[in-house]
């Protein structure tokens, strides 16, 4: 989900939705005195965080009951990820001015960030109540109630952010991705479409079409879903992953391994991407670097069984037929069923002359999987 945002975005699935309480002044000088301090906290001009800060503290410090300085000064620790900071800010700044509906709103911002659907909640309908038609308010509730699995609640509030905004792109987003995580695909689509028509640099919203495409069997369309996607963010890993993976499913190895490596580099603290990394090197010969891959997802997931299956393939066509063995026979003790640990341990077995053991394992691969021959034969190994 993203949050509507006025000014700032957090990090994450969720861009949060900001606001300052500006007013109409000079531009800035150089030099904090009182006027440029209010104009540093309240200007409508393009105020960096840091000015916007030390303007804000220098009011505080003539006046610490300034409500306004204090809602901003809140905001801006905020985005600078001083949570409890900004808590205390707001706190003041809202019982000093209990109907500033943005200090609310940004508050709740603040409690969600934090973690705290509830109080987050609780906030945004104090700004709702303070200023009901503001549709900001609504689309960051919306995502509050996603984020406690509140579909109906959730859709309520896009639903009417999207009546007092029609051509709120990011609700449209919301909205969409709702859908398709509740599995209402075509409404998804209908939300998404809308989305990329009034916002078509969103890339986000591309991936989220991307997936819908992809479950739906349109690979054509998929593709170049997240082709834009990733053309609009690069760094969107999670697009990145899912496009190697339809790549791999495609046997074209190159470009599942040039995906892996863009997710990789965009964030490196997902285990299964190691493994598709590792599974893909194996793959294509580059054994000692997936081995690599390998261990480092079992660093993040022991025990894995499919990446325990990954590894022993590269210890396989390594002729390491023991460590392969000894992988294959822990995978199978996570996953009894796994197809391609049986098989593979089929091979390993008759490689080590146990023709009795491997013809056992391979019959009981093909019977759960009666074209896995044909996929080891793609691996290089029969």
């Amino acid at each position: 989900m993203k949050y509507n945002h006025k000014a700032g975005i957090r990090a994450g699935l969720c861009a949060t939705g900001t606001a300052l309480i500006l007013l109409a002044l000079p531009a800035a000088a150089q030099s904090p005195s009182p006027a440029q301090a209010r104009q540093w906290c309240f200007g409508t001009d393009k105020v960096g965080d840091d000015r916007r800060l030390a303007g804000c503290s220098a009011l505080l410090q003539a006046n610490p009951s300034n409500a306004l300085a204090l809602a901003n000064r809140g905001e801006i620790f905020r985005r600078k990820g001083e949570t409890e900071r900004a808590l205390a800010d707001l706190n003041r700044a809202i019982d000093l001015d209990p109907k500033d509906a943005i200090a609310w709103y940004n508050r709740g911002i603040t409690h969600d960030d934090l973690g705290d659907r509830d109080h987050a909640i609780a906030d945004y309908t104090s700004a709702i109540r303070l200023k009901p038609n503001d549709p900001l308010y609504y689309n960051n509730r919306g995502n509050s109630y996603i984020d406690k699995n509140d579909y109906a609640q959730a859709l309520a509030d896009y639903g009417q952010a999207i009546k007092l905004d029609p051509k709120f792109a990011l609700a449209y987003f919301n909205r969409g991705t709702a859908y398709r995580e509740h599995g209402e695909a075509d409404r998804a689509l209908a939300d998404l479409d809308m989305s990329i028509r009034l916002d078509p640099n969103y890339g986000p919203a591309y991936g989220n079409r991307a997936h819908i495409f992809r479950d739906k069997g349109d690979r054509t369309r998929a593709f170049a879903d997240f082709g834009k996607s990733l053309q609009l963010t690069p760094n969107n890993d999670r697009d990145a992953y899912a496009r190697a993976n339809m790549y791999f499913d495609d046997h074209d190895y190159a470009r599942a391994l040039e995906d892996y490596d863009r997710a990789i580099k965009a964030n490196a603290s997902y285990s299964g991407v190691f493994n598709a990394r590792c599974m893909t090197r194996a793959i294509v010969g580059r054994l000692q670097e997936a081995l690599a891959d390998c261990e480092q997802s079992l660093r993040m997931r022991p025990n894995d069984p499919n990446t325990l299956d990954s590894r022993a393939l590269a210890h396989l066509k390594l002729g390491n037929l023991d460590a392969a063995i000894a992988d294959y026979d822990a995978a199978l003790s996570a996953k009894p069923e796994l197809d391609s640990a049986l098989y593979g341990r089929g091979l390993a077995k008759r490689k080590t002359g146990d023709a009795d053991g491997a013809e056992r394992d391979i019959a009981a691969a093909k019977a759960l999987n009666a074209g896995i021959a044909d996929v080891f034969a793609r691996y290089g190994l029969e």
